[in-house]
Protein backbone atom coordinates (compact mmCIF):
# COMPACT_ATOMS: atom_id res chain seq x y z
CA UNK A 1 0.00 0.00 0.00
CA UNK A 2 1.70 3.49 -0.71
CA UNK A 3 0.97 6.15 1.75
CA UNK A 4 1.04 9.88 0.58
CA UNK A 5 2.24 11.89 3.37
CA UNK A 6 0.66 15.61 3.47
CA UNK A 7 2.73 18.04 4.79
CA UNK A 8 1.62 20.83 6.83
CA UNK A 9 3.28 23.92 7.39
CA UNK A 10 3.38 25.14 11.14
CA UNK A 11 6.67 24.47 13.05
CA UNK A 12 7.31 23.43 16.27
CA UNK A 13 8.30 26.25 18.64
CA UNK A 14 10.87 23.98 19.72
CA UNK A 15 12.55 23.60 16.52
CA UNK A 16 13.86 27.38 16.38
CA UNK A 17 15.88 27.28 19.77
CA UNK A 18 17.41 23.93 18.82
CA UNK A 19 18.26 24.16 15.48
CA UNK A 20 16.69 21.60 14.01
CA UNK A 21 15.44 22.20 10.17
CA UNK A 22 12.01 21.70 8.96
CA UNK A 23 11.82 18.61 6.77
CA UNK A 24 11.98 16.83 4.22
CA UNK A 25 15.66 17.35 4.15
CA UNK A 26 17.96 17.04 7.29
CA UNK A 27 21.36 18.19 7.48
CA UNK A 28 23.78 15.45 8.92
CA UNK A 29 27.53 15.10 8.87
CA UNK A 30 29.61 15.99 5.58
CA UNK A 31 30.67 13.30 3.30
CA UNK A 32 33.61 11.67 4.57
CA UNK A 33 36.27 12.38 1.52
CA UNK A 34 36.63 15.36 -0.71
CA UNK A 35 34.20 17.30 -2.58
CA UNK A 36 33.54 15.92 -5.59
CA UNK A 37 30.73 15.21 -7.97
CA UNK A 38 29.45 12.37 -10.61
CA UNK A 39 30.16 10.21 -7.27
CA UNK A 40 28.74 6.61 -7.19
CA UNK A 41 26.86 5.59 -4.34
CA UNK A 42 24.45 2.46 -2.82
CA UNK A 43 23.06 0.63 0.25
CA UNK A 44 23.58 -2.64 1.98
CA UNK A 45 21.71 -3.11 4.59
CA UNK A 46 21.60 -0.76 7.00
CA UNK A 47 24.81 1.30 5.80
CA UNK A 48 25.31 3.31 2.68
CA UNK A 49 28.54 3.87 0.61
CA UNK A 50 29.70 6.75 -1.59
CA UNK A 51 32.82 7.06 -3.77
CA UNK A 52 35.07 7.27 -7.06
CA UNK A 53 34.11 10.63 -8.67
CA UNK A 54 35.79 13.56 -9.95
CA UNK A 55 36.83 17.73 -9.92
CA UNK A 56 37.36 20.12 -12.67
CA UNK A 57 37.56 23.12 -11.75
CA UNK A 58 40.92 24.32 -13.30
CA UNK A 59 42.06 20.95 -12.86
CA UNK A 60 41.01 17.77 -13.19
CA UNK A 61 41.64 15.04 -10.25
CA UNK A 62 39.61 11.93 -10.40
CA UNK A 63 39.12 9.99 -6.95
CA UNK A 64 39.22 5.92 -6.32
CA UNK A 65 38.31 6.12 -2.23
CA UNK A 66 34.85 4.42 -1.19
CA UNK A 67 33.42 5.64 2.46
CA UNK A 68 31.00 4.49 4.47
CA UNK A 69 28.09 5.81 6.06
CA UNK A 70 26.58 4.52 9.26
CA UNK A 71 23.25 6.33 10.17
CA UNK A 72 22.99 5.17 13.83
CA UNK A 73 26.20 7.44 14.45
CA UNK A 74 26.01 9.86 11.53
CA UNK A 75 29.21 9.14 10.72
CA UNK A 76 31.60 8.19 7.99
CA UNK A 77 34.70 5.64 7.55
CA UNK A 78 36.86 5.04 4.68
CA UNK A 79 36.50 1.56 3.18
CA UNK A 80 38.68 -0.50 0.59
CA UNK A 81 39.64 1.97 -2.46
CA UNK A 82 38.04 1.13 -5.81
CA UNK A 83 40.16 -1.81 -7.30
CA UNK A 84 40.16 -0.16 -11.53
CA UNK A 85 42.01 2.98 -9.98
CA UNK A 86 40.65 6.69 -10.41
CA UNK A 87 37.21 6.61 -11.97
CA UNK A 88 33.96 8.94 -12.19
CA UNK A 89 30.68 8.67 -13.60
CA UNK A 90 30.81 4.98 -12.95
CA UNK A 91 27.15 3.41 -11.86
CA UNK A 92 26.16 0.94 -9.67
CA UNK A 93 23.27 -1.69 -8.40
CA UNK A 94 23.00 -4.14 -5.40
CA UNK A 95 21.96 -7.49 -5.41
CA UNK A 96 21.37 -9.39 -2.45
CA UNK A 97 24.35 -8.47 0.38
CA UNK A 98 26.86 -7.05 -2.76
CA UNK A 99 27.33 -3.77 -4.25
CA UNK A 100 28.23 -4.02 -8.04
CA UNK A 101 30.25 -0.89 -9.32
CA UNK A 102 31.49 -0.73 -13.06
CA UNK A 103 31.99 1.61 -16.19
CA UNK A 104 32.91 5.17 -15.93
CA UNK A 105 35.66 7.53 -16.97
CA UNK A 106 39.37 6.67 -16.09
CA UNK A 107 42.35 8.58 -15.30
CA UNK A 108 43.47 8.47 -18.42
CA UNK A 109 40.69 9.48 -20.16
CA UNK A 110 39.67 5.99 -21.54
CA UNK A 111 36.25 4.68 -20.75
CA UNK A 112 35.55 0.89 -18.77
CA UNK A 113 33.31 -1.45 -19.15
CA UNK A 114 34.53 -3.35 -16.12
CA UNK A 115 32.52 -4.50 -12.92
CA UNK A 116 33.24 -5.60 -9.45
CA UNK A 117 31.36 -6.96 -6.39
CA UNK A 118 32.17 -5.13 -3.58
CA UNK A 119 31.34 -7.52 -0.10
CA UNK A 120 30.83 -5.35 3.09
CA UNK A 121 31.67 -8.24 5.33
CA UNK A 122 35.15 -8.56 4.02
CA UNK A 123 35.45 -5.34 2.84
CA UNK A 124 37.17 -6.57 -0.34
CA UNK A 125 35.80 -6.13 -4.05
CA UNK A 126 36.05 -9.15 -6.82
CA UNK A 127 36.22 -8.66 -10.17
CA UNK A 128 32.94 -10.18 -12.17
CA UNK A 129 32.41 -10.33 -16.12
CA UNK A 130 33.13 -7.29 -17.99
CA UNK A 131 30.28 -5.43 -18.96
CA UNK A 132 29.51 -6.46 -22.56
CA UNK A 133 28.32 -3.16 -24.63
CA UNK A 134 30.90 -0.36 -25.30
CA UNK A 135 32.74 0.61 -22.73
CA UNK A 136 30.92 3.69 -21.00
CA UNK A 137 30.32 6.67 -18.45
CA UNK A 138 27.47 7.98 -17.33
CA UNK A 139 25.08 4.64 -17.16
CA UNK A 140 22.58 3.99 -15.25
CA UNK A 141 21.30 0.90 -13.68
CA UNK A 142 18.54 -0.39 -11.32
CA UNK A 143 17.83 -4.12 -10.21
CA UNK A 144 14.61 -5.90 -9.83
CA UNK A 145 13.83 -9.87 -9.23
CA UNK A 146 17.58 -10.33 -7.89
CA UNK A 147 19.40 -9.27 -11.50
CA UNK A 148 21.16 -5.75 -12.50
CA UNK A 149 20.18 -3.78 -15.00
CA UNK A 150 22.96 -1.50 -16.63
CA UNK A 151 22.65 1.10 -20.02
CA UNK A 152 22.60 4.28 -21.95
CA UNK A 153 25.34 6.73 -20.93
CA UNK A 154 28.17 8.05 -23.04
CA UNK A 155 30.70 5.86 -25.06
CA UNK A 156 33.69 6.99 -27.64
CA UNK A 157 30.85 6.39 -30.40
CA UNK A 158 28.41 8.81 -28.68
CA UNK A 159 25.23 8.58 -26.45
CA UNK A 160 23.57 5.01 -26.61
CA UNK A 161 19.97 3.59 -25.36
CA UNK A 162 21.45 -0.26 -25.39
CA UNK A 163 20.44 -2.58 -21.68
CA UNK A 164 22.11 -5.11 -20.72
CA UNK A 165 20.89 -7.63 -18.08
CA UNK A 166 23.46 -9.22 -15.22
CA UNK A 167 22.78 -12.61 -13.43
CA UNK A 168 24.96 -13.12 -10.12
CA UNK A 169 24.25 -16.84 -10.34
CA UNK A 170 26.07 -17.81 -13.28
CA UNK A 171 27.93 -14.36 -13.21
CA UNK A 172 26.77 -13.70 -17.00
CA UNK A 173 24.96 -10.98 -18.69
CA UNK A 174 22.58 -11.02 -21.39
CA UNK A 175 21.23 -8.15 -24.25
CA UNK A 176 17.87 -6.54 -23.23
CA UNK A 177 15.66 -4.35 -25.41
CA UNK A 178 17.02 -1.41 -25.73
CA UNK A 179 15.54 1.82 -23.78
CA UNK A 180 13.12 3.89 -26.31
CA UNK A 181 13.77 7.52 -26.93
CA UNK A 182 16.88 9.23 -28.05
CA UNK A 183 20.17 7.65 -27.05
CA UNK A 184 21.63 9.69 -23.91
CA UNK A 185 24.07 9.94 -20.60
CA UNK A 186 23.24 11.16 -17.35
CA UNK A 187 19.51 9.77 -17.03
CA UNK A 188 18.26 8.64 -13.57
CA UNK A 189 17.57 5.23 -13.35
CA UNK A 190 15.69 2.62 -10.33
CA UNK A 191 13.16 0.10 -9.55
CA UNK A 192 9.72 0.29 -7.98
CA UNK A 193 8.52 -3.32 -6.95
CA UNK A 194 9.13 -5.14 -10.01
CA UNK A 195 9.67 -2.95 -12.47
CA UNK A 196 12.72 -1.07 -13.51
CA UNK A 197 12.68 2.90 -14.33
CA UNK A 198 14.45 5.39 -16.41
CA UNK A 199 14.15 9.05 -17.53
CA UNK A 200 15.84 12.87 -18.28
CA UNK A 201 19.02 13.30 -19.18
CA UNK A 202 21.17 14.49 -22.05
CA UNK A 203 20.53 13.25 -25.73
CA UNK A 204 22.23 14.61 -28.75
CA UNK A 205 19.47 17.73 -28.98
CA UNK A 206 19.71 18.06 -25.56
CA UNK A 207 18.35 17.20 -22.14
CA UNK A 208 14.85 15.43 -21.87
CA UNK A 209 12.23 14.98 -19.14
CA UNK A 210 10.32 12.03 -20.48
CA UNK A 211 10.11 8.74 -18.49
CA UNK A 212 10.12 4.63 -19.65
CA UNK A 213 9.20 1.76 -17.15
CA UNK A 214 10.81 -1.52 -18.18
CA UNK A 215 9.27 -4.85 -17.30
CA UNK A 216 11.86 -7.35 -16.90
CA UNK A 217 8.95 -10.60 -17.64
CA UNK A 218 8.71 -9.75 -20.97
CA UNK A 219 11.57 -7.28 -22.16
CA UNK A 220 9.34 -4.42 -22.94
CA UNK A 221 9.42 -0.76 -21.99
CA UNK A 222 6.43 1.25 -21.81
CA UNK A 223 6.20 5.38 -22.00
CA UNK A 224 4.87 6.92 -18.45
CA UNK A 225 4.19 10.37 -17.64
CA UNK A 226 7.10 12.90 -18.45
CA UNK A 227 8.99 14.19 -15.02
CA UNK A 228 7.56 17.52 -14.49
CA UNK A 229 7.64 20.59 -16.64
CA UNK A 230 11.00 21.04 -17.57
CA UNK A 231 13.73 18.49 -19.16
CA UNK A 232 16.62 18.09 -17.12
CA UNK A 233 20.05 15.57 -16.88
CA UNK A 234 22.73 14.92 -14.10
CA UNK A 235 19.94 14.69 -11.97
CA UNK A 236 19.21 12.64 -8.77
CA UNK A 237 16.93 9.74 -8.10
CA UNK A 238 15.69 7.06 -5.80
CA UNK A 239 12.65 5.29 -4.25
CA UNK A 240 11.02 5.13 -1.09
CA UNK A 241 7.90 3.65 0.67
CA UNK A 242 6.99 2.72 -2.98
CA UNK A 243 7.37 6.17 -4.36
CA UNK A 244 9.79 7.39 -6.67
CA UNK A 245 11.84 10.68 -6.85
CA UNK A 246 13.39 12.94 -9.08
CA UNK A 247 14.74 16.31 -8.50
CA UNK A 248 18.02 18.71 -8.87
CA UNK A 249 20.15 18.49 -12.30
CA UNK A 250 20.57 21.27 -14.94
CA UNK A 251 19.11 21.93 -18.00
CA UNK A 252 22.24 21.70 -19.69
CA UNK A 253 25.79 20.36 -19.26
CA UNK A 254 26.95 23.36 -16.75
CA UNK A 255 23.56 25.12 -17.08
CA UNK A 256 20.87 26.34 -14.85
CA UNK A 257 21.44 24.31 -11.36
CA UNK A 258 17.89 23.43 -10.02
CA UNK A 259 16.96 22.19 -6.50
CA UNK A 260 13.36 21.46 -7.44
CA UNK A 261 12.07 17.39 -6.63
CA UNK A 262 9.19 15.31 -7.86
CA UNK A 263 7.57 12.75 -6.10
CA UNK A 264 5.99 9.75 -8.15
CA UNK A 265 2.94 7.61 -8.36
CA UNK A 266 3.52 4.24 -10.26
CA UNK A 267 -0.05 3.50 -9.31
CA UNK A 268 -1.70 7.01 -11.19
CA UNK A 269 1.57 7.18 -13.09
CA UNK A 270 1.42 11.18 -12.23
CA UNK A 271 4.17 13.27 -10.91
CA UNK A 272 3.84 15.57 -8.16
CA UNK A 273 6.48 18.59 -7.05
CA UNK A 274 7.20 18.41 -3.39
CA UNK A 275 9.49 20.65 -1.31
CA UNK A 276 12.42 21.54 -2.94
CA UNK A 277 16.22 19.99 -2.21
CA UNK A 278 17.24 21.90 1.06
CA UNK A 279 20.99 22.45 -0.29
CA UNK A 280 22.06 24.88 -2.05
CA UNK A 281 20.67 23.77 -5.88
CA UNK A 282 23.63 21.69 -8.44
CA UNK A 283 23.85 18.83 -10.73
CA UNK A 284 25.54 15.22 -9.90
CA UNK A 285 23.85 14.76 -6.81
CA UNK A 286 24.01 11.49 -5.66
CA UNK A 287 21.61 9.19 -3.05
CA UNK A 288 21.35 5.88 -1.62
CA UNK A 289 18.18 4.25 0.52
CA UNK A 290 18.23 2.96 3.68
CA UNK A 291 14.88 1.83 5.37
CA UNK A 292 12.49 4.67 4.76
CA UNK A 293 15.04 6.84 4.31
CA UNK A 294 16.78 8.61 0.88
CA UNK A 295 20.44 10.13 1.81
CA UNK A 296 22.15 12.78 -0.85
CA UNK A 297 25.40 14.69 -0.99
CA UNK A 298 28.03 15.89 -3.36
CA UNK A 299 27.46 17.75 -6.53
CA UNK A 300 28.11 20.55 -8.05
CA UNK A 301 27.39 24.09 -9.19
CA UNK A 302 30.96 24.70 -10.48
CA UNK A 303 31.86 24.70 -6.43
CA UNK A 304 32.13 20.87 -6.32
CA UNK A 305 29.92 20.38 -2.54
CA UNK A 306 30.59 17.54 0.38
CA UNK A 307 27.26 18.25 1.93
CA UNK A 308 25.02 15.39 3.24
CA UNK A 309 21.20 15.52 3.33
CA UNK A 310 18.69 12.94 4.81
CA UNK A 311 15.10 12.80 3.31
CA UNK A 312 12.54 11.93 5.91
CA UNK A 313 8.61 13.04 4.85
CA UNK A 314 7.94 11.08 8.17
CA UNK A 315 10.21 13.16 10.27
CA UNK A 316 9.03 15.83 8.95
CA UNK A 317 5.43 15.43 9.63
CA UNK A 318 6.69 15.30 13.03
CA UNK A 319 8.93 18.15 13.05
CA UNK A 320 5.73 20.53 11.69
CA UNK A 321 3.16 21.06 13.95
CA UNK A 322 -0.90 20.58 12.85
CA UNK A 323 -3.92 20.88 15.18
CA UNK A 324 -4.23 16.88 14.41
CA UNK A 325 -0.96 16.09 16.33
CA UNK A 326 -0.32 16.76 20.04
CA UNK A 327 2.95 16.45 21.42
CA UNK A 328 3.27 17.51 25.35
CA UNK A 329 5.23 16.58 28.36
CA UNK A 330 4.11 17.43 31.92
CA UNK A 331 4.35 18.02 34.55
CA UNK A 332 6.74 20.73 34.13
CA UNK A 333 8.24 21.40 36.38
CA UNK A 334 8.10 17.94 38.02
CA UNK A 335 9.83 15.56 41.01
CA UNK A 336 9.65 12.26 40.21
CA UNK A 337 7.78 11.24 37.05
CA UNK A 338 6.85 12.63 33.47
CA UNK A 339 4.03 11.96 31.44
CA UNK A 340 4.60 11.98 27.12
CA UNK A 341 1.41 12.65 25.83
CA UNK A 342 1.06 12.16 21.81
CA UNK A 343 -1.74 12.09 19.86
CA UNK A 344 -3.31 12.43 16.29
CA UNK A 345 -0.39 10.99 14.32
CA UNK A 346 -1.18 8.99 11.28
CA UNK A 347 -1.77 5.46 10.60
CA UNK A 348 1.29 5.29 9.40
CA UNK A 349 3.94 6.91 11.88
CA UNK A 350 4.52 3.50 14.47
CA UNK A 351 4.10 5.47 18.29
CA UNK A 352 6.48 2.48 18.84
CA UNK A 353 9.39 3.99 17.01
CA UNK A 354 9.32 7.47 19.64
CA UNK A 355 11.77 7.78 22.22
CA UNK A 356 12.81 10.07 25.09
CA UNK A 357 16.01 11.07 26.59
CA UNK A 358 17.27 13.92 28.54
CA UNK A 359 20.15 16.00 28.79
CA UNK A 360 21.51 17.66 31.68
CA UNK A 361 23.16 20.83 31.59
CA UNK A 362 26.87 19.49 31.27
CA UNK A 363 25.76 17.03 28.02
CA UNK A 364 25.01 14.02 29.32
CA UNK A 365 22.85 11.87 28.14
CA UNK A 366 20.07 9.44 29.93
CA UNK A 367 17.97 7.42 27.39
CA UNK A 368 14.63 6.68 28.92
CA UNK A 369 13.29 4.53 26.34
CA UNK A 370 10.42 4.03 23.79
CA UNK A 371 7.22 5.60 24.44
CA UNK A 372 4.45 2.89 24.35
CA UNK A 373 1.51 4.20 24.36
CA UNK A 374 -0.52 7.34 23.85
CA UNK A 375 0.12 9.02 27.39
CA UNK A 376 3.66 6.88 28.62
CA UNK A 377 4.86 7.49 32.53
CA UNK A 378 8.68 7.91 32.70
CA UNK A 379 10.02 7.47 36.68
CA UNK A 380 12.66 10.22 36.81
CA UNK A 381 13.16 10.12 40.15
CA UNK A 382 17.06 8.88 40.12
CA UNK A 383 17.61 12.10 38.29
CA UNK A 384 19.24 15.31 40.06
CA UNK A 385 17.47 18.14 40.61
CA UNK A 386 18.14 20.62 37.92
CA UNK A 387 17.36 21.67 34.44
CA UNK A 388 17.28 19.36 31.20
CA UNK A 389 16.78 19.06 27.86
CA UNK A 390 14.48 16.62 27.22
CA UNK A 391 14.20 15.26 23.85
CA UNK A 392 11.81 12.81 21.69
CA UNK A 393 13.70 11.58 18.27
CA UNK A 394 11.37 9.10 15.77
CA UNK A 395 13.51 6.18 14.46
CA UNK A 396 16.57 7.69 16.33
CA UNK A 397 16.05 11.16 14.90
CA UNK A 398 15.23 14.37 16.90
CA UNK A 399 12.48 15.81 15.76
CA UNK A 400 11.24 17.93 19.37
CA UNK A 401 12.83 19.35 22.38
CA UNK A 402 12.44 21.93 25.17
CA UNK A 403 13.55 22.66 28.65
CA UNK A 404 11.98 20.28 31.63
CA UNK A 405 12.73 21.72 35.63
CA UNK A 406 13.32 18.28 37.79
CA UNK A 407 12.68 19.80 41.33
Amino acid sequence: MIVRLAIVSIFFSAIASTGLTAGPWFEKSNFGGEARHRATSFSIGNSGYIGLGHINSGIDVEYEDFWKYDPSSNSWSQVANYPEGRCYHATSFVIGNNGYVGTGRLENGTYSKKFFRYDPVTNIWTPVSDFPGAARRGAVAFTTNGKGYVGTGQATSGYTNDFYEYNPNNNSWIIRAPLPGPPRTSSVGFNIENYGYVGTGNTNTGSTNDFYQFNPANNTWTSKAQVGPISRQEAVGFVVNGMGYIGTGDDFSSGNNFSDMWEYDPVLNNWSQIQDFSGTARRYLTAFVIGSRAYAGTGTNGTNFRDFWMFDQVLSILERQSEQIITMIYPNPTENFIIVHIEGLPEFISISKISLELISTSGKVFPYGKVTDLKTNFDISALKSGSYIYRLSYDGEPFKSGKLMKQ
